[in-house]
């Protein structure tokens, strides 16, 4: 490399002017699936971060969710709801309490399980 040549200054990402053909545009479009099955997993995925029925319908009711607010029109409010609720019954909702204890023991404790 030559003294004579200049090095671009870097440019963060962030800042960068956007280009039609930029290819780190994000794009969404539909694909084919099973509308059935996608709704399963949305279900199961909000239900394992403590998300009960009326926190899902909240989020299916926000147009800018496409996801579940595409499956909201398809089904309407009252389908969407029963079907949401029985993923519910078979997935479960999970919950989690922390407890700090305000002291430590100082030894190891045996744990016994119920056999």
């Amino acid at each position: 490399m030559s003294e004579n040549s200049e090095t671009p200054a870097k440019v963060h990402p962030a800042t960068r002017e956007l280009l039609p053909d930029d290819p780190m545009e994000l794009t969404g479009f539909e694909v084919a699936g099973d509308s059935d099955l996608m709704l399963r997993l949305l279900v199961e995925e909000y239900a394992r971060i403590g998300w009960d029925l009326d926190a899902v319908m909240r989020l299916a009711r926000d147009p800018f969710y496409v996801g579940l607010h595409g499956l909201l029109q398809r089904h309407g409010e009252d389908e969407l709801r029963r079907r949401v609720a029985e993923n519910l019954s078979r997935s479960g909702v999970t919950r989690v309490k922390i407890v700090e204890s305000d002291s430590v023991p100082g030894q190891l404790v045996q744990l016994e399980l119920p056999k």
